[in-house]
């Protein structure tokens, strides 16, 4: 099953998804011209960064502060 990605507001990330099956936290980031770019995922994130992020005032920074550091593919 495809995983619903939402899109958010930001000049670093396009859109994010939670996968439920892998239980792990989607981001896919802007390329330098503002189109869709990498997508990472987030395996120990859990389903509440996930929310956290959705509702970010600035979801570039979520990432950098929180998720960054977090392991990811």
């Amino acid at each position: 099953m495809a995983v619903e990605m939402k899109p958010v507001q930001s000049s670093d990330v396009l859109e994010i998804g939670w996968d439920d099956t892998a239980q792990e936290l989607l981001v896919r980031f802007k390329d330098k011209n503002g189109n869709p770019g990498s997508l990472y995922a987030y395996p120990s994130a859990g389903q509440g960064a996930y929310q956290d992020l959705l509702e970010a005032t600035s979801p570039g920074q979520y990432v950098n502060r929180w998720l960054k550091q977090q392991p990811h593919r």
